[in-house]
């Protein structure tokens, strides 16, 4: 318990040291969280993730006559396991005693209830919850989590399979990457700090299972890399939000700008540019987006470009935050910087966050 309570600590400290804005406690989205897919665990960690102690605290304190058994595991032991890659955590529940029986069943019965909106499994999908394992039963999200008989592939029978590998004395928890990664619902409602999803074994954001993820662009007009890389021909949303100061009377955003008394008006810009070709099929990610046209900047440009361009849809925002969808061609980094010819001067940051279609944009707001 000691030792869980003091690596939750240590992760939690180690996240929130980010300058990042903090993505991970928006992203309200009005969709209930899609079942987790079967996500094999194909490399290793030292930690466990942030959704794997979150969920271990939760439990730990909702039911305190349970255990920790433990979430992390060697990479040199054993078989293919969430253990180590930080996504598994045993949770001590005998079977053999009346009490944690009660409180384990308990559990698994609210994960896998339907919610008050009709949604199956509505916990549990929000948890990120891949599968349970607890009394020689398996409920896998793959398979609609329905109940299954469970024998651990070391064991020929149950009569030769010990208590630990039948799981009568503990439920094992398996979440999927996005549940691991704190970036489904239950989390961020939490304000839990949450970690990108990449595609596995890359760098590359992964768009549908990364609900939010979010970094600062200085106003200052130094160009600011994103944090991870975009893999070339997926769609991806975003988003700019907030005001900066470039001047004693001219304050602007991420696509307009207001000069003394006048209102916001559209940055400088060049022609509209990349309108979409009627000739290429709409590209399935992102509810079925499209890329955004965008203008190249002029001299006299204020305003956030990426990829070299303004790509901001719409007119100016009452609430500063603006959206559009990009698809590079070719896997790489984003380069974002605050365009103005006197940056040098401008105090204020841009909010910038990548995230899926569903999430609203009223809950990316800063």
């Amino acid at each position: 318990m000691l030792a869980l309570l003091a690596a939750a600590a240590l992760l939690a400290t180690m996240l929130q040291a980010s300058s990042s804005p903090r993505a991970d406690a928006l992203g309200v989205s009005p969709d209930v969280d899609a079942p987790s897919s079967y996500d094999a665990q194909t490399t290793c960690t030292k930690g466990p993730r942030p959704g794997t102690v979150a969920l271990a605290k939760y439990l730990l304190r909702t039911y305190p006559v349970t255990r920790s058994m433990g979430m992390m595991r060697a990479c040199s032991q054993g078989a293919r396991s969430e253990h180590k890659d930080g996504r598994a955590f045993d949770w001590g529940a005998d079977v053999a005693h009346a009490a944690t029986k009660k409180a384990a069943y308990d559990f698994i019965n609210k994960a896998l209830a339907t919610d008050s909106a009709g949604n199956p499994h509505a916990l549990a999908r929000q948890l990120g919850i891949m599968y349970i394992i607890y009394n020689d039963t398996i409920w896998a999200s793959y398979r609609d989590f329905a109940p299954r008989p469970y024998l651990n592939e070391a064991c020929s029978s149950r009569a030769k399979c010990s208590r630990t590998l039948r799981h009568l004395d503990h439920v094992h928890i398996s979440l999927g990457f996005a549940g691991a990664a704190a970036q489904t619902s239950w989390y961020r409602e939490r304000n839990v700090t949450s970690q990108p999803v990449f595609f596995p074994g890359t760098k590359e954001l992964d768009p549908q299972d990364t609900a939010v993820t979010g970094f600062t662009v200085p106003a200052n007009g130094a160009l600011t890399p994103s944090p991870f890389l975009l893999r070339a021909g997926v769609t991806y949303r975003i988003v700019a939000t907030g005001t900066i100061r470039s001047a004693a009377d001219t304050v602007a955003d991420a696509n307009c700008v207001r000069t003394g008394l006048l209102g916001f008006l559209l940055a400088d810009r060049g022609p509209l540019l990349g309108l979409p070709d009627p000739t290429v099929p709409i590209d399935p990610w992102n509810n079925d987006r499209t890329p955004s046209p965008y203008a190249l900047p002029l001299p006299t440009t204020q305003g956030l470009t990426f990829a070299r361009a303004l790509r901001w849809e719409g007119g100016c925002a009452v609430n500063h935050t603006y959206e559009a969808w990009f698809t590079p061609p070719a896997t790489q980094r984003l380069y974002f910087k605050y365009t103005d010819a006197a940056a040098a001067d401008n105090t204020g940051t841009i909010n910038v966050y990548v995230a899926r279609d569903d999430i609203t944009l009223a809950s990316l707001k800063r």
